[in-house]
C-alpha cells in the first residue's frame, strides 16, 4: 500500500480499523466521514496521522462532497483504490464519477452487509473502474449465531483487498437463516 492514495468512504467508524491499517502500510488515506470528532478519534491513534486526510463531510451533501474530494486528488493525486461503507448507490456512482476524471484504472471495494449478497447490486461503476464487493456475513459459534466486531470487520476488509477477488465474504453467509436476529 505503501505511496498509494486511497479514498475511504464512511471511513472513521467500523471502517477505521481498515483506514488505520492502510495507513500504517504506508498509504495516504483521504476518509470521508461527517464527524470532527470520530475523525480526530481515528488520527489520535496513529504515529504518523498525516497518512489520514480528513474529508468532514456529509457525503449526501454532493457539492461540500465534490469540492473535498477533488481538493483531495489535485493536493494527493489519483487515487488508487476507493473503499466504501455506503448504502446508497447515488452517492456512490457521484464519487467514483468524480475519482474517475483524468485518472487510469483503479479498484472499487465495495462493502456490504449479508443480506445485500442475495439481491442484485444495481451500482453502475466507470469503465476504468474494477469493482470488488466485500459482503459482511456473521460468525456461528457452538449453537449460536453472532455479527462480526469492528476487528473482524476491518480484518475481513482487508483481506478482501488482499486477494483482490470480484467476491470475498468475511465470516459466513450460510445457512442464512442462523444470522443473529
Amino acid at each position: 500500500m505503501e505511496n498509494e492514495h486511497v479514498l475511504v468512504i464512511g471511513g472513521t467508524g467500523m471502517l477505521s480499523g481498515v483506514c488505520r491499517r492502510l495507513a500504517e502500510e504506508g498509504a495516504t488515506v483521504s476518509v470521508i466521514g461527517r464527524s470532527r470528532e470520530k475523525h480526530k478519534q481515528l488520527t489520535d491513534l496513529l504515529e504518523k496521522s498525516e497518512s489520514i486526510n480528513p474529508l468532514i463531510v456529509d457525503y449526501q451533501d454532493y457539492l461540500k462532497v465534490e469540492e473535498e474530494v477533488k481538493r483531495a486528488l489535485d493536493r494527493i493525486g489519483p487515487v488508487s483504490k476507493v473503499i466504501s461503507w455506503t448504502p446508497y448507490n447515488q452517492v456512490l456512482e457521484f464519487i467514483l464519477k468524480l475519482v474517475s476524471e483524468d485518472q487510469g484504472s483503479y479498484d472499487l471495494y465495495q462493502v456490504l452487509g449479508s443480506r445485500r449478497y442475495f439481491e442484485k447490486n444495481t451500482l453502475v461503476v466507470p469503465s476504468n473502474c474494477n469493482h470488488h464487493s466485500i459482503y459482511l456475513g456473521f460468525i456461528i459459534e457452538e449453537e449460536k449465531s453472532r455479527w462480526l466486531t469492528h476487528e473482524e470487520i476491518s480484518n475481513g476488509v482487508i483481506e478482501g483487498i488482499k486477494t483482490r477477488a470480484q467476491e470475498y465474504i468475511a465470516g459466513t453467509l450460510e445457512p442464512y437463516e442462523k444470522r443473529p436476529q
